[in-house]
Parts: structure tokens; sequence; C-alpha cells
């Protein structure tokens, strides 16, 4: 705690946490990390800052400071518990039903139809305008020119069956990188074109799919008043999710024709040097392999420099105090149109519940995911990490020199993956749990614990049927999701027939998604190895222009 803005923890009495003291009334500040409302009356209760804090402190002096939560998730990458029921997510982000206003609906590209929310229609009714956004697309490989447009059509196939219907009034499919920039300047042109300064824009989705990232950009975009940029403060962001608590939000910057032409001018201007530099980019991917080099990456940059459009208010005379923080209340910001960050819903399809923030690390790519392929027979069992496994069960009516079938897995190069005859899976998984061989769940302190309170895998009661008629040289049949550790890609025999068992803890997130996200996978793996169930893998699929 000694680098807290106004607290030094030097003495024996004190804790990590700090004092609680109930008889401080709680502040109307939000912490500007998750938008709790400040105090320091319950250490368990979102917004909670030590009392030796909080007593004393003015607003302004508090609008400067976040809570203990964001504190140790920026600082230290842990995450204190926080009773927050899981009504209150739903409850705050139910307030756009009263308001005019655009809704930005973000989904995780690695983790869908698990990370599409499934009573979003409810909340957005059917005359509400959604943009629908794709984030992390820096992390799926590149399997054709066209790659993009059949991820936009697998995403928007995906959210209307999953997220509730046709109803949905659905005016933009974006993909974006909230990591690299890549599909945000074009995210903020389609936002000025289509909805330009008529109300409100709220960032919907579930949790740790990138609301908070995008958010951050956003707000040292075009898309934020110049000015303001510098006096909100960041969301909180990292792997553990749920990090924002309360509605955090920034002003609009309004733009009219004279501001749209001069962002024209500065977008303009970079398409050369960026041009340039993505095909330095590609060439170095062709040449070296490097996954880094053959990602998307796209710089967001400002046209509107904050002196030329500050008021005279907010010039500091001598002897004044810097303003530190955005008021509100002035008359520039009364008629604002705003753009809020809102708690991320719990979808009980996702796995980042069950896992410890070590366990995140290991689960999340950090570079453009590389499927490796393996032939798998009848009763051959693959397991992925201890977090998914997959029985083939049977395979029917294929040629008899085609016996197997190939399988692409798309998840982490953190995740190992195991093949184990399907008889002695259940036998392998118990045995190798916790080792390095199946990497999650782990522990670096008490891994007996940590084991217990382990779920195991589960399947549904109903077998997965995967049927392929025809010849369709070289195109998955169907991708088999495993909740938040990826997605498995099945290629079959011709004019065959596959029973799958698929396991993953609690049965959850496992869908059968067609058409395949990447369908022409099979280029981006090598030569079978021989004597092996694996295939070699190679370098990037880089665009040929």
């Amino acid at each position: 705690m000694d680098d807290y803005e106004f607290y030094e923890g030097g003495k024996s009495t004190d804790t990590k946490h700090g004092t609680p003291d109930a008889s401080i009334p709680a502040s109307t500040v939000p912490c500007s990390g998750c938008g709790a409302h400040l105090h320091c009356s319950n250490i368990s209760m979102p917004g909670y800052i030590p009392s030796e804090i909080f007593n004393g402190r003015s607003q302004q002096e508090l609008k400067t400071i976040i809570c203990q939560r964001c504190h140790f998730l920026n600082h230290y990458n842990i995450a204190l518990d926080v009773d927050v029921p899981p009504s209150s997510y739903v409850d705050t982000i139910s307030r756009i039903q009263d308001h005019f206003a655009l809704a930005i609906v973000m989904v995780d590209l690695l983790d869908f139809p698990s990370s599409i929310w499934p009573g979003m229609q409810h909340v957005l009714g059917t005359k509400r305008p959604v943009f629908l956004v794709g984030n992390k697309v820096d992390l799926l490989p590149r399997d054709s020119n066209s790659y993009l447009n059949h991820v936009k059509h697998c995403l928007q196939r995906s959210f209307i069956q999953h997220g509730g219907g046709d109803g949905l009034n659905i005016k933009n499919v974006s993909l974006i990188s909230a990591k690299t920039g890549y599909g945000i300047e074009e995210l903020i042109t389609q936002l000025h074109k289509t909805w330009s300064y008529k109300g409100d824009v709220y960032l919907l989705g579930c949790t740790n799919v990138g609301k908070s990232t995008l958010f951050n950009i956003l707000l040292n975009s075009d898309y934020c008043r110049p000015e303001a940029s510098e006096l909100v403060r960041k969301a909180t962001t990292c792997p553990w999710p749920g990090t924002t608590l309360e509605l955090l939000r920034f002003p609009i910057f309004r733009p009219s024709d004279s501001r749209v032409y001069q962002r024209f001018k500065r977008l303009f201007s970079e398409r050369v040097e960026r041009a340039s530099l993505d095909k330095l980019r590609r060439e170095q991917a062709q040449k070296t392999g490097a996954v880094a080099a053959a990602q998307p990456v796209s710089q967001v940059g400002r046209s509107f420099d904050r002196r030329e459009v500050v008021n005279d208010s907010f010039s500091m005379a001598a002897g004044t105090q810097p303003i530190t923080s955005l008021n509100e209340r002035r008359a520039e910001y009364r008629e604002a149109r705003w753009v809020y960050d809102t708690p991320g819903v719990m979808q009980p399809d996702q796995l980042t519940a069950l896992l410890t923030a070590e366990e995140l690390a290991q689960l999340q790519p950090t570079t453009m995911i590389r499927p490796r392929a393996f032939r798998l027979l009848p009763k051959m069992t693959l397991l992925l990490a201890g977090l998914a496994r997959m029985d083939i069960l049977d395979l029917s009516g294929s040629e008899k020199h085609y016996d197997w079938l190939k399988v692409f897995v798309f998840a982490s190069q953190n995740l190992p993956v195991m093949i184990a005859d399907t008889l002695q899976a259940e036998t392998v998984y118990k045995r190798y749990l916790g080792t390095p061989f199946l990497g999650i769940p782990s522990a670096s302190g008490d891994l007996e614990a940590r084991l217990k309170r382990w779920p195991g895998l589960h399947c549904k009661d109903k077998d997965i049927v995967v049927s392929k008629s025809g010849r369709h040289e070289g195109r998955l049949n169907c991708d088999i999701t495993l909740s938040s550790a990826g997605w498995l890609g099945l290629l079959l025999p011709d004019n065959s027939e596959c029973s799958l068992r698929v396991w993953t803890p609690h049965a959850a997130g496992i869908y059968v998604r067609t058409p395949a996200v990447i369908p022409l996978a099979d280029r981006l793996v090598g030569k079978h190895i021989r004597n092996s169930l694996a295939y070699n893998t190679t370098i990037p699929f880089v665009f040929k222009k």
C-alpha cells in the first residue's frame, strides 16, 4: 500500500488491506478504474479504499484515486474478492433500455458463441441500432486473402443464432484488435457515418472480451473530446474477468463537417506510410516466419490537438490549481453525448470464472494462433490441457484407405495436447492432472487444494454426429467449440460420418459451429510426420497482393 497517493503504510499495525471504518459515510465519487463509488466501510464491497486514504479527502482528491481492487489489478495482477451479485451486472447494463443510444456489442473471436450473452435482445430490443464488433482478430490465423469477410459472416450468423434472433437491428459488423489497434480507425469512421452525434454509445458484452481496452483506445482517439481525454482516467484492464463494476464514460467529440474533413486528411496522409509498413511486415513474415509480423496492426492517431479546441474556462491563471479530473457539470458537458463502458455479463458457458490469474495467462494467446493438426482414429481421445477432451467414438462410411480424420487444434500454444486410447483416457487424465503434461489446472502454491476445487470434465447427454457428403477438397467440415479453451476443426474423409463425445468443465461452451471459422486451415500445416499422429507446422499465411 506504500505506493498509494496519500497513504504511508509503514506502521507495524497496518495491514495490506488497510483499516475499514463503517462510521464514515460513502462518497458519491466513482472509482475511475471500475466505476464503483469509493468508500471505506467494507473490504469486500466494490469501491473500497482504506480509511487511512479515504478519511479527510475532498471530492477533488478522491477523483484522482482508484479503489483498492483496481490498484492491486494494475500493479500486482491480483484480483481481490468483492461481493457483486450476478443480478447487479444485468441491472447495470439494463439502463440502456431507457436511453436513446447505440449499442456496441463486443464478442471475443476466440470464444464465440460462448462470449455472446443469450439475453442480449431483451436488453437491446428490436429497434436499437447495434454495432457488432469482433475483438482479437489479430490472433486469428489467415487462411486466405478474403478470410476477414468469412469471419464477419460467421460472427454475424452466430450472433443472430445465439444472441436473440433476426430481430436485432445490426447496422455494422467490424473486426478489430483492441491490442494492436487494427480496425479501430475504421470503426470510428463508421460511428461518425452511421450514428454521428445522435445519442450516447454503450459498450456491451460478456466478461473479458476487451471492452475496457477498447474504451481506453477510444478515449485517446478522435472519438473523444480532446480536452477530456487528458482528464478522464483509463479503465482498469486485466486478464482477470469482470474488472469493470459500474459505468465509466467519456464525452464524444461532435463530428462536424470541418472535423470530419480534417480527420479524412490525416487518414489519407497516413495511408501511404501505412501501406509501406504493411508491405515490410509481409516480407518479414514470408522470409522469417515470424508470427508477430503476420498479425494485423494499425496505429490509432489524433486529428485534433487539445490546445485548438480547449475552452478558455480551462486555461490556468497564476495561482490556480491544475485540473486533474473532468467536471461533468460544466455547461459544455451538460448536453454532451457519452461513451459508456459497462460491466461484463457473466456467461455460464465461459471457463474464465474457474481459473486463477496464473492459469488465465496460460489460456489466452499472445500471438497469432498456429493450428496444430493430428490424425485421429476411432477409439482415440484428444486432451487439450485439463480443460477439454474429445473422444472419437466411430467413423463410418469412409473409404478403406481413409479410416482416420484430421483434427486441427486452435488454442494457445501454452496449452499442451495429449492423445490417448479412449478406454484409458480417464486414467490418463487423472494421472497427469496438475502436472506440466496437462498444464491447467496448476498452482504455484498448494496444488492439492487447487485440484480439490477443480470440477473435472463433463460431457453432454447427447453425442455429436458430424457427416460429410461429396467432395469438398481441403475445407473443414465444422468447428467444435471448447468454451474459452479454444476450438477443434474437423476435416472428415469424403462421404463419411463421425460420432464424437466432447467434454469440458460442467459441459460448458460445447457447440458445433458451421461453417468453420478457418475453413482452409489445412494449408496452414505442413506434412504428416512419419510414424506419428502429428503434422508439422508452417510459417503463417501472408496476404498476396
